[in-house]
């Protein structure tokens, strides 16, 4: 057996890949498996969310992996020097089989994107369109101002009302509104109306579960925690105001068959880096595009009103008469999404300041009170790309894999799953 002592006063003369390398074993050099890579990226990714715990969604792999990482973690220029040296390593490699030179390529990307987040951590400010390129591989698109004046003049009509169109499409909603008191109840059924129709059409394993949870000051509104095991607690954020469709959405996007659905599922594939998941990362945008379309892969129209009207509507003790219009015109609000990037974008790159940015997110995006979604930029910054030009670069990918005619339908399900779990 070899053994190793761990020096703290001496941490930067040594390289901590080397002491990473310690835990595998002693013998003669040899070049690192692919599988013994991809263990020190987790180490790397588990390193950077103990220094900064935004920038890691979720480890699902034995604690005793990384138990050493989480009591002591190096810093963060250690960390990107290592991932820079694996990064490169791994880049060298000669694979003879098509699947492993692409999980290679997959752990580059992956590796670039820690490198680029602790740039950022460490005060490097890249233009919007630079920073969610070395995250996600992705810049937003110029926005169709035509297409989105379409959608709003659209929702004007259905929304009804003179004033501001925000304001009008608030009073709409606000028809459609959870009371506090019943926000549980609903949430529990949207979530077990999404599982239902997922496990009809997708295996998931035996035991699996999602639960939820109801939590107060957050930035966001949900949150999906993975804890592995096939288990995920879903976080719903109480002090906002959803209105029905939105209950429905969250369910589908955090649970059943989006983000719980795909942790479950890529964490049960081989391969040591599945087991982790960073948030600024192409993997990150992969599962954010996907969850952002799991309420129409779950639901056709008509299937969706249906669980909205006739179970979802009278747990919030709301007339349901209005139900079709009201999905209507969430999913129309919905299409106003890109104008969230540009806004972004503009925002992060000094062309607006914190009062116009939110003023152009109500008038343009119908985000009432925007100045937390500007809270949330400033937090998360392009994180923004993956549930807006994501979701456009998926919904593509989606509609070419799934084609058209009577048999697009079902073959929609086998497509989601094959596209929201490709590298």
């Amino acid at each position: 057996m070899c053994r190793f002592r761990e020096r703290a006063r001496s941490f930067s003369r040594v390289s901590w890949f080397l002491l990473a390398l310690a835990t595998i074993g002693c013998g003669p050099a040899r070049p690192p498996s692919l599988d013994e890579d991809a263990r020190q990226y987790v180490r790397l990714a588990v390193a950077l969310g103990e220094r900064d715990p935004d920038s890691l969604d979720f480890y699902a792999g034995p604690a005793d992996a990384v138990a050493d990482i989480r009591r002591s973690p190096p810093p963060l220029a250690a960390i990107k020097r290592e991932a820079e040296a694996l990064s490169a390593r791994i880049g060298a490699r000669d694979d003879a089989h098509p699947a492993e030179r692409e999980r290679a390529a997959a752990l580059v990307r992956d590796l670039a994107a820690i490198a680029a987040r602790i740039d950022l951590l460490i005060g490097v400010r890249l233009g919007y369109d630079q920073e969610s390129l070395a995250f996600f591989g992705i810049a937003p698109e110029p926005i169709d101002d035509r297409g989105l004046e379409a959608i709003r003049s659209r929702i004007a009509v259905l929304a009804g009302g003179s004033g501001r169109l925000v304001d009008r499409y608030a009073a709409f909603a606000s028809r459609f509104t959870i009371p506090p008191d019943r926000l549980e109840a609903v949430m529990t059924a949207a979530l077990d109306a999404c599982r239902r129709a997922t496990v009809a059409q997708i295996a998931l394993p035996p035991g699996e579960r999602a639960t939820l949870e109801f939590v107060h000051d957050r930035p966001w509104s949900a949150f999906s925690r993975y804890l592995g095991g096939a288990h995920s607690v879903i976080q719903v954020n109480a002090d906002f105001r959803f209105t029905i469709d939105q209950a429905l959405q969250i369910a589908c996007h955090e649970g059943y068959p989006g983000h719980h659905t795909r942790n479950t599922l890529r964490t049960a594939a081989s391969g040591a880096e599945r087991s982790v998941q960073l948030t600024f990362s192409p993997e990150s945008l992969l599962s954010e595009a996907s969850a952002m379309l799991a309420a129409d892969v779950a639901f056709s129209s008509d299937e969706r009103i249906g669980v909205e009207r006739d179970r979802l509507f009278p747990l919030a003790n709301l007339a349901a008469a209005d139900a079709a219009s009201h999905v209507e015109v969430e999913r129309l609000a919905g299409e106003l999404q890109p104008v969230q990037a540009d806004v972004a974008r503009r925002y992060l790159d000094g062309q607006l300041e914190f009062a116009r940015a939110a003023a152009e997110l109500e008038a343009r995006a119908l985000v009432p009170h925007a100045e937390a979604q500007i809270k949330y930029i400033n937090e998360f910054r392009s994180y923004v790309t993956t549930y807006t030009t994501g979701r456009a670069t998926f919904a593509a990918r989606l509609r070419a894999c799934e084609g058209t005619g009577p048999a697009a339908r079902a073959r929609r399900w086998r497509c989601f799953q094959h596209e929201s779990l490709m590298p």
